[in-house]
């Protein structure tokens, strides 16, 4: 920072000596100026302290239906900090800046964040660290479709194809998210081995839906819209979201019934993925085998009309 200084002050003064780019030769002591000290404080977060996986939110404007509108880009850190790889502008100010490498995942309408996170956003410093809470966990619903945090679990069941035309078709949809809802409340239950024959899906759904740990169920439908299934454990939402799948898959009824494999392609060592396909294949095994090419059925049906589909896929 003292060498940009001296640089900028160089080429805005007349007759002063062009300064020496070996960096050696510059103090590093903290600075007297308050202002310089918030800004070393802003490199300090963004290539010291912040490491790859953490999420960065950038604000901005963008045009959307000809209007221009503020909205935060949000991104995840997709390596460590390398010193050696730089951005070489056409500008002093952008000549060698160290770079972070970006994994950009969404960009939210600024008017859509909560007033909480808004006033965290909002305050100076320029770089700055918001630590994820409950007050702040919305940054993880706007960042992935699918996640677990603090004990609970969170995942989005688009319909990306509905057109406001197909109510019937929606309906049967949420008919079987939450047959899969009350599905989990059975299947992954401790100990519990003495698991029901389904041969009636909507009777139960009908007996068990109460029993299950979800939080909340947010259904946006504006043409086209989702599900987003918010569970008090770290498996339902992550369970839906593999039903989903599996019910909208091209697999035959005797694949099914004859097990599947669940892994976690992003945290491979976290051991839901195993507890998921044993409450899985518990389910699809207790399904009477009409019951369960009647929601194939439906669930591909959906999937084609609507675009019903979870994060979870299927592995060729």
């Amino acid at each position: 920072m003292r060498r940009s200084i001296s640089f900028r002050d160089y080429h805005e003064t007349t007759g002063k000596n062009k300064p020496s780019d070996d960096l050696s030769l510059y103090s590093n002591s903290t600075f007297d100026d308050g202002n310089l000290q918030a800004l070393s404080g802003s490199v300090i977060r963004l290539y010291s302290q912040a490491k790859a996986g953490d999420l960065v939110i950038v604000p901005g404007r963008d045009e959307f239906e000809g209007m221009l509108r503020s909205i935060l880009k949000i991104g995840e850190i997709a390596s460590e900090f390398d010193p050696t790889q730089k951005y070489t502008g056409d500008r002093l100010s952008t000549k060698n800046v160290p770079i972070r490498d970006i994994k950009w995942l969404n960009t939210v309408p600024r008017r859509e964040v909560s007033l909480h996170l808004e006033r965290k956003i909002g305050r100076p410093p320029a770089i700055r660290r918001i630590k994820i809470d409950k007050d702040s966990e919305d940054l993880l619903k706007y960042a992935y479709k699918s996640y677990i945090f603090a004990g609970n679990s969170s995942s989005l069941i688009s319909a990306d194809k509905y057109d406001g035309a197909d109510f019937v078709i929606l309906n049967q949809s949420s008919d079987l998210i939450a047959f899969l809802v009350a599905a989990h409340a059975v299947f992954s239950a401790d100990g519990n081995n003495d698991f029901p024959v389904i041969d009636d899906v909507r009777k139960f759904t009908r007996e068990h839906f109460s029993e299950a740990s979800v939080d909340n169920i947010v259904v946006d439908f504006a043409s086209p819209g989702y599900w987003r299934i918010i569970g008090a454990s770290v498996s339902l939402a992550a369970f839906v979201g593999l039903g989903v799948t599996v019910l909208t898959s091209d697999a035959s009824v005797a694949d099914l019934k004859s097990g599947i494999i669940v892994e976690n392609s992003v945290s491979p060592n976290d051991p839901t993925a195993h507890d998921l396909e044993v409450s899985m294949n518990h389910f699809l095994k207790s399904i009477g085998k009409v019951s369960l090419k009647d929601a194939m059925k439906e669930g591909n049906e959906a999937r084609k009309i609507i675009g019903l589909s979870s994060p979870a896929q299927v592995k060729k």
